[in-house]
């Protein structure tokens, strides 16, 4: 696998989500604010996802094994304090308006985006040339 392969990838997964996404409103298991809810969050993580995909990757030629150990999990983490802040912001200022469905299809591309990553990353390191 490659480096642009893997961005490929992501972004057929950002695709599939949002094509998901709308299949589901229209059919009306979700309403219009969990549409949009859900649409920021794919597009929330596609961005991230893409930046710290690109992050770890650079430390693939750094000699200390142990900097694509501490990019991985890092990646991990913000992406996670990322989503938890913009869920957060999203359930202060609804209220009583929250999407419970919209949460949880966001956790779902949150694991979705996070397992696609650390594959793309580790087929990645055991290539000989790293991308």
């Amino acid at each position: 696998m490659t480096a642009k392969k893997a961005q490929y990838h992501f972004l057929l997964i950002s695709l599939l989500a949002m094509v998901s996404i709308l299949v589901a409103a229209c059919c009306s298991l979700l309403s219009w604010p969990a549409l949009v809810v859900a649409a920021t969050a794919n597009f929330l993580l596609y961005g991230l996802t893409l930046f710290l995909f690109r992050r770890t990757l650079k430390t693939f030629s750094d000699p200390n094994p142990q900097a694509s150990i501490r990019a991985i999990l890092s990646g991990f983490m913000i992406k996670f304090f990322v989503l938890t802040l913009a869920a957060m912001l999203y359930i202060f200022s609804m209220r009583k308006g929250v999407s419970i469905p919209a949460l949880c299809v966001s956790a779902v591309l949150y694991i979705l985006y996070t397992v696609a990553e650390i594959r793309a990353l580790l087929l990645l390191l055991k290539s000989s040339d790293h991308g």
